[in-house]
């Protein structure tokens, strides 16, 4: 019986805020729902740089997050 790890990733893509919900959208298009305890309102409309695990297929568990470098 294989066992599940999360996945744990690092993402670039530009954060939306869209009421209780965070979304990073990448840059092949791809929506991320960002899961976080921390309010993320300073980089909303900002590239970011988030990292965390996976807990399911379009779910992020934020670890660590920061400004993308231009």
């Amino acid at each position: 019986m294989a066992s599940h790890h999360p996945t744990y990733r690092r993402l670039t893509g530009l954060l939306r805020l869209n009421g209780r919900s965070s979304v990073l959208e990448t840059g092949d298009g791809e929506l991320i729902f960002l899961v976080s305890e921390d309010d993320l309102a300073p980089f909303h409309d900002q590239q970011v740089v988030a990292e965390g695990q996976m807990a399911g297929p379009d779910r992020l568990t934020l670890t660590w997050i920061a400004p993308a470098s231009a």
